[in-house]
């Protein structure tokens, strides 16, 4: 068996600490991370320079730690089945309510919108996967605040999200003139695993409403696995 032969340590540490970074929420410090992974500060040390130099982890402009883009590249290649489950149910949702939709996931201390559904509609928002998302100017900055520990910035109105278990940017964006979007949280195992969005030109606010609705029922209908 693979499992009881000798392999290289160095390789077990690195994945020791790549587990820990990524369990994280928001970006580590190096003290946090020795401490998390038993490693003294010295030692540690070698391993994060190796592990920025190729990409697996970078430091953010405060150098604390968080996933780099060659770990996020294969982490994309490889892509959950549970992630997969999740936007498979948002083309759905496209195709039966005509509205675009989008994953976004958490990367680092922020969001990315990994993949966007257009509508069919002739007129509607066109976006790009991969597009960073403004944590204090979204719907679904409201949902990562309002569910992840740690991460609010400006304080979010949490009862008016978690009681309709929805989000909603009802003011549209200055780069998108009426463009207005609605998100909900998608929890597995009680944890923020991705937030599920609307986004389009609603006729008004009870279209809104009624579009938050059929969203957030529809992502707490999936059995995630």
């Amino acid at each position: 068996m693979v499992h009881s032969q000798q392999g290289v340590n160095a390789v077990d540490i690195a994945v020791t600490i790549l587990h820990f970074v990524v369990a994280q929420t928001q970006p580590c410090r190096a003290t946090d991370i020795a401490a998390g992974c038993n490693l003294s500060k010295s030692r540690l040390h070698k391993y994060l320079v190796s592990l920025c130099r190729t990409g697996m982890l970078r430091q953010d402009e405060k150098g604390h730690y968080c996933p780099g883009n060659t770990l996020s590249e294969l982490a994309g290649r490889t892509e959950s089945t549970l992630i997969s489950q999740i936007n498979s149910a948002l083309r759905r949702f496209r195709d039966a309510m005509n509205c675009s939709t989008g994953l976004v996931l958490i990367e680092g201390d922020g969001l990315i919108l990994r993949h966007y559904h257009r509508s069919f509609r002739n007129v509607d928002i066109d976006c790009l996967d991969n597009t960073p998302v403004p944590v204090n100017a979204s719907a679904a900055g409201q949902i990562y605040q309002c569910y992840v520990e740690g991460a609010a910035q400006i304080s979010p109105d949490s009862d008016r999200v978690r009681r309709p278990g929805y989000a909603v940017r009802y003011k549209p964006s200055k780069g998108i003139p009426g463009a207005q979007s609605v998100a909900c949280p998608v929890l597995h195992n009680g944890q923020l695993v991705a937030i599920g969005v609307a986004m389009g030109f609603f006729e008004d606010d009870a279209e809104i409403d009624r579009t938050g609705k059929a969203l957030q029922q529809m992502l707490a209908q999936l059995e995630l696995n």
